[in-house]
């Protein structure tokens, strides 16, 4: 081929194995040898195989998708994928393939979700192949039909469910109440407050830094002073919209910064009384310092929230173990039926405006770094004709609102 010869092995005897399998891998040695003429140059697939071909894929989100996909698109691959597929090449794959996928799937009892995502990544598989030149034409796939679980209701917090889950918060601190050995601090019952008050998402908490938040100042819909905190964190879903936080989250930000001062001293004192080495001969009080070492953690790189932990997945798993044991403590999902999570902090937040607000939909979701249907579709759900009544009820006051003009002009 190309003036080159291509030479393989089949392992076999020459004596001993069978010549149809040899004239079977001749074949496929031919055919590969084909596609390496046809395929994009730059293409390092040489093998028309789902497998590598699948495999080959997952190396190249390695570097350019997101960690998270990237796992996630691993682990459906090596998990079902290619053990269902085996070594079929990609060209053989027709939509009949595809339908006993499906009904592979099917029995496994997958949400809708779930098994659209398989569907989703075989697409992006055989669109990779054509990509690098190794397939021409991409089969029909399936569709699949059935409800998202993803629309039903979010469940979130009432105003008063809410004082009830700070109190909790409050509660266990005081008392020191350990989970795996981790204390629930004040900064639990803080951290609620400013996700309530930021429309923020759990992920936005495992980026935010200090040099994300800066101070603001304006006038209020009624012209009075007004301070408020904005958020130009990068973005962990989609935009990265500047947040404009409530007002309120102005004085949660320097409770935090007055409890980081306050546990540090607090730390530095105790390490100091501490006495005796360990048992490598290392003296403890030095040992017990150096964990110290850059608290009160508020220089601009540092994180807002859980700055000890530099592993940030490890941080939102602990924080969801604590918010686990405070939900606990309130007894909230067993008097209300909820079903209370860390993104019921965000819930709150988004309803609290559509419930106690004067806001549009389009702001809210800009600012919320989501989508005007979303909005609508999942948080808006809860949302009756009763609670909004007063708005509906509302008139514009001119007079004031010609004040408002006059004072801008």
């Amino acid at each position: 081929m190309n003036r080159r010869y291509t030479v393989r092995s089949t392992g076999i005897d020459a004596k001993t194995g069978n010549k149809r399998d040899a004239y079977a891998f001749a074949k496929d040695v031919y055919s590969d040898a084909l596609i390496n003429v046809r395929a994009n140059p730059r293409s390092k697939v040489k093998s028309r195989s789902f497998a590598v071909i699948a495999n080959a894929l997952v190396v190249n989100e390695k570097t350019t998708a997101k960690k998270s996909l990237y796992l996630n698109d691993k682990g459906k691959v090596e998990g079902f994928l290619i053990p269902h597929f085996g070594t079929k090449n990609i060209d053989e794959i027709e939509y009949g393939d595809l339908v006993k996928m499906m009904e592979e799937l099917n029995q496994k009892d997958l949400a809708p979700a779930t098994k659209k995502h398989y569907l989703s990544l075989v697409s992006k598989i055989f669109r990779f192949a054509v990509q690098e030149g190794v397939l021409k034409i991409i089969p029909q796939l399936p569709k699949i039909s059935g409800r998202l679980k993803t629309k039903e209701k979010r469940d979130y917090l009432t105003k008063g469910e809410y004082t009830i889950l700070n109190n909790a918060s409050a509660k266990l601190a005081k008392a020191g109440e350990k989970v795996r050995g981790v204390v629930i601090t004040e900064e639990m019952r803080i951290l609620n407050k400013f996700m309530v008050n930021s429309f923020l998402r759990p992920t936005d908490i495992k980026v935010l830094k200090h040099k994300h938040i800066s101070k603001k100042t304006g006038k209020d819909e009624y012209g009075e002073p007004v301070q408020w905190l904005a958020l130009n964190h990068p973005a962990t879903k989609t935009t990265a919209y500047e947040v404009q936080a409530m007002p309120a989250t102005v004085e949660i930000y320097e409770e935090l910064v007055k409890f980081r001062k306050s546990d540090q001293k607090e730390k530095l004192g105790l390490a100091k009384l501490v006495t005796g080495k360990d048992k490598y001969g290392k003296d403890k009080k030095d040992k017990a310092l150096a964990e110290l070492e850059g608290s009160p953690y508020l220089d601009p790189d540092d994180y807002v929230f859980f700055p000890t932990y530099k592993n940030r997945a490890t941080m939102i798993g602990t924080w969801g173990r604590l918010f686990r044991k405070v939900v606990e403590e309130s007894k909230l999902e067993t008097k209300t039926g909820k079903n209370l999570q860390l993104y019921s902090l965000r819930h709150t937040s988004i309803m609290f405006r559509l419930m106690f607000g004067n806001v549009d939909t389009l702001l809210l979701a800009k600012n919320a770094r989501t989508s005007q249907g979303v909005i609508e579709q999942f948080y808006g759900s809860h949302l009756t004709t009763d609670q909004g009544r007063k708005q509906l009820h509302s008139f514009v006051d001119r007079k004031a609102s010609e004040r408002m003009d006059s004072k801008e002009s």
